[in-house]
C-alpha cells in the first residue's frame, strides 16, 4: 500500500482510525496546531491552512474543509473562526474520540471471562456490545466469549442497563493462579490481544517518525491509531520487546516540539 493511500486509510475509515468522520479530522487537527495559526489570519486564511495541510493526503477538498470548520463553529466545538480555539464542549468531544495512555496500569492478578447470549436477530445489538468489550479492553477467545484483565463488572453492569440486556451477559473470574485450556497465562493473552501484530505495529511507528523534524499531524494520527487498538495490558503480561512505551515516548516529545512555524507541515 502506498504512503498517500495508507494515510487516506488511516485517517477516515473508522476500521482503521480512531477518527471516524472529517469533523474529527479537523477538531482534532485544530486540537494539535493551537494558536499556531495565528491571530493575525482571516478566515479565509484559516481554511487554506488546513486544506494545504490536507493536499498530500489527496482526500478533503477546500469546500469540504470550509464547510466542517463552519460546522464545528456552529455546534460550538469553536469560538472563533480566525483563531481556532476549542471550547469546552469541542474538549468534551476529543476527549471521547482520543485514547489516554495509561502508565500505571495496576492489576489484581486476575483475568475476567466476559459471556454473553444475544440472539443474531439483534445483530445491531450484538455489534454494539462486542464495540463495547473491544472499548474496554477485551479480546476474543471464543465466539461469544471474550477475555479481559481488568474487571469490567461495573462497566458491563452499567451497559447491560442502559441496553435492556439483563441475564444477556455473565462476567466470570478465572482467579489468580486459574487457567484455560493448554495455553499458558502468557502464551494466552499474545494469542487473543495479537501483541505480535500489535507491537509490528508500533516498530513501523517508530521507524516512520524517529525524525525530529517529522510530520506532527501524522505522527499523532499514528499513534493514537495503535493506541486505540492496545488493550494496555499489565506491564507484567507484556513481551519483554514491547515497544508500546517507546513508541509513547517518541509521541511525547515531538509533539511538544510543535511551533508556529510548524502548522504548514502538520
Amino acid at each position: 500500500m502506498g504512503v498517500k493511500n495508507k494515510w487516506k486509510k488511516i485517517l477516515l475509515e473508522s476500521t482503521d482510525g480512531f477518527l471516524e468522520t472529517v469533523v474529527d479530522l479537523l477538531l482534532f487537527q485544530i486540537y494539535l496546531l493551537g494558536s499556531a495559526v495565528g491571530k493575525s489570519k482571516t478566515s479565509k486564511d484559516v481554511y487554506k491552512i488546513f486544506y494545504e495541510a490536507h493536499q498530500e493526503l489527496g482526500q478533503l477538498n477546500y469546500r469540504t474543509i470550509k464547510l466542517t470548520i463552519n460546522y464545528l463553529k456552529r455546534k460550538g466545538f469553536l469560538r472563533s473562526l480566525k483563531e481556532p480555539e476549542i471550547t469546552a464542549a469541542g474538549r468534551k468531544k476529543l476527549t471521547s474520540l482520543v485514547p489516554y495512555y495509561d502508565k500505571k496500569r495496576s492489576w489484581d492478578g486476575s483475568l475476567y471471562l466476559v459471556t454473553y447470549d444475544v440472539p443474531e436477530q439483534v445483530k445491531r445489538l450484538r455489534d454494539k456490545l462486542r464495540d463495547f468489550l473491544k472499548t474496554i479492553g477485551s479480546g476474543k477467545l471464543q465466539e461469544s466469549v471474550w477475555l479481559t484483565v481488568y474487571n469490567p463488572g461495573q462497566l458491563v453492569k452499567e451497559f447491560v442497563r442502559e441496553n435492556n440486556l439483563e441475564g444477556s451477559i455473565i462476567v466470570s473470574c478465572v482467579g489468580k493462579g486459574g487457567y484455560i485450556g493448554q495455553d499458558s497465562l502468557a502464551e494466552l493473552v499474545k494469542k487473543v490481544f495479537e501483541l505480535e501484530s500489535l507491537n509490528e505495529r508500533y516498530r513501523e511507528f517508530l521507524a516512520e517518525f524517529k525524525n525530529e523534524k517529522t510530520n506532527k499531524f501524522k505522527l499523532a494520527v499514528g499513534f493514537y491509531s495503535i493506541l486505540k487498538d492496545d488493550p494496555q495490558l499489565p506491564w507484567e503480561l507484556l513481551p519483554d520487546d514491547w515497544l508500546g512505551d517507546k513508541a509513547h515516548q517518541l509521541f511525547k516529545d515531538q509533539i511538544g516540539k510543535i511551533s508556529k512555524q510548524d502548522y504548514r507541515s502538520n
